[in-house]
């Protein structure tokens, strides 16, 4: 059996009731998009478990953001770290990494939770992003009360613009400086 096939087995038996898109995208969609490069897609489960069970999964991409222009160059200024202008003109998309799905096994529901996977989520997030930069992790999300309240918890806010009926929220957060830059005391320097 393949990898491909084995991965295909596992996730075969992944269900979220609650969100049909969170189910479907892993079965459909998820070792596509790893072919693709178009996102990885985590899974999560027990070690100490004899039998390998995908208590939950999460998957990250990059992604441009795109403010919107009714946003005060104070607030672009945040986004950037830096400035609100490039070369004169205001800048309209940053670089983003991009929280695309977060989905928990119902067949497993009572053995992780939501905090939990947002932890595993965002230290591969912080670990993928020492390596390459960004400053901005986005998600987007129904407009679900304990959703909300769960990222709001990791430090996620809502992104100011005009939503239409059922449109995803986006939330974002901006990494600190003590977030971005790893401190290690044993390190020398140049």
């Amino acid at each position: 059996m393949s990898d491909e096939q084995r991965a295909q087995e596992l996730i075969s038996i992944f269900v979220c009731k609650k969100d049909n898109d969170i189910e479907n995208f892993l079965k459909e969609r998820a070792i596509l998009f790893e072919k693709l490069g178009k996102s990885r897609t985590f899974l999560i489960y027990d070690e100490d478990d004899e039998e390998f069970k995908v208590l939950a999964y999460f998957t990250i991409a990059l992604q441009v953001l795109k403010i919107p222009e009714s946003l005060s160059n104070r607030k672009i200024k945040n986004f950037d770290g830096f400035s609100a202008k490039i070369n004169g003109k205001r800048i309209t998309e940053f670089p983003a990494i991009l929280i695309g799905q977060v989905g928990k096994n119902d067949l497993h529901k009572d053995k992780i939770t939501g905090f939990e996977i947002m932890q595993y989520c965002l230290s591969t997030v912080l670990d993928g992003q020492m390596r390459l930069g960004g400053r901005i992790i986005m998600l987007e999300c129904k407009n679900i009360p304990y959703l909300i309240d769960l990222y709001k918890k990791f430090g996620f806010v809502k992104l100011e613009k005009d939503y239409k009926e059922d449109e995803l929220l986006q939330l974002i957060k901006i990494l600190r400086e003590d977030e971005l830059i790893e401190k290690d005391e044993n390190r020398e320097t140049e």
